[in-house]
């Protein structure tokens, strides 16, 4: 991969979390682009259309579970990075969400700040 060259979907239908993640990871020089989707159905839009390196979604959205989105890309976009980012921190969620396959589980209260670390260890 070049410089710029991460394409990311955030997926949460908290507006003031969409906007500090979509303000913080623009920042970043490994990212091209910046999406954002607010529920199930606009997610799978624009993973087909956008083809996103990476996904972050929380657990809870409007119109179905983060969960079955996380299922969804997993089977049909398996090289999409998925990273949970969410209040629903508790062990089972994060055991769940491993299982189904995510790739990281960040606690939207305490692990903020690993967002930017985490997505610029993905840019090869």
């Amino acid at each position: 991969m070049k410089k710029k060259d991460l394409k990311v979907l955030i997926v949460d239908n908290a507006l003031l979390v969409v906007s500090r993640v979509s303000e913080i990871i623009s920042e970043l020089d490994c990212v091209m682009s910046v999406s954002v989707a607010t529920t199930y159905e606009e997610a799978v839009k624009k993973i087909s259309l956008l083809q996103p390196d990476i996904v972050l979604l929380d657990i809870y959205l409007k119109d179905k579970s983060g969960l079955e989105l996380l299922e969804f890309i997993k089977r049909s976009h398996p090289s999409i990075k998925a990273i949970m980012l969410t209040n629903q921190s508790s062990d089972n969620y994060k055991n769940l969400c491993e299982k189904i396959g995510s790739d990281h589980f960040i606690d939207k209260s305490s692990e903020f700040e690993n967002i930017t670390g985490i997505i610029e260890s993905y840019h090869v």
